[in-house]
């Protein structure tokens, strides 16, 4: 990966949230939901608002107290993780908004130890995640799935 690489969430395949710093993904074509903390959510956070690989980990660089080798190799594997997955994808169109401010903001005087990202990845929902409620429902109103011969 290059350092001016730029990904983008997989709108709008991706739906996702962030809440009490942990981001919650749900790949909406394949029932696949993931969850993010610490590093990971980080990361997460700056894709959204379009920073390069090397904005991503210069800023990691500036948080956390870790390796640089590390850290690189840690956030490069990390994002090759979600492309893999399909939850990010190339985005050479886009320029960065706001990154500049970001070393500088919610910064303590200790810094907290950087910990790898890691991408944890859940599949017993798909079933659930994939029904369609609009459509795929009996006649009392409840979700049914579809039988593979109506696929």
């Amino acid at each position: 990966m290059s350092p001016n690489d730029r990904f983008r969430i997989n709108s709008p395949k991706i739906s996702h949230e962030t809440i009490d710093g942990e981001t919650v993904i749900i790949n909406l074509d394949n029932g696949n939901y993931y969850s993010l903390i610490g590093v990971g959510a980080d990361v997460w956070r700056f894709i959204e608002i379009g920073a390069t690989i090397g904005d991503i980990i210069a800023i990691i660089k500036h948080q956390y107290v870790g390796a640089h080798v590390d850290i690189e190799n840690d956030i490069n594997r990390f994002i090759s993780e979600l492309q893999e997955e399909g939850l990010v994808v190339d985005d050479k169109g886009r320029s960065s908004e706001g990154i500049n401010g970001l070393i500088e903001t919610g910064l303590s005087e200790k810094k907290p130890i950087f910990e790898a990202p890691v991408l944890n990845k859940y599949t017993d929902m798909q079933d659930l995640l994939l029904l369609d409620p609009i459509h795929e429902v009996d006649e009392t109103g409840w979700p049914t799935p579809k039988l593979p011969e109506e696929e």
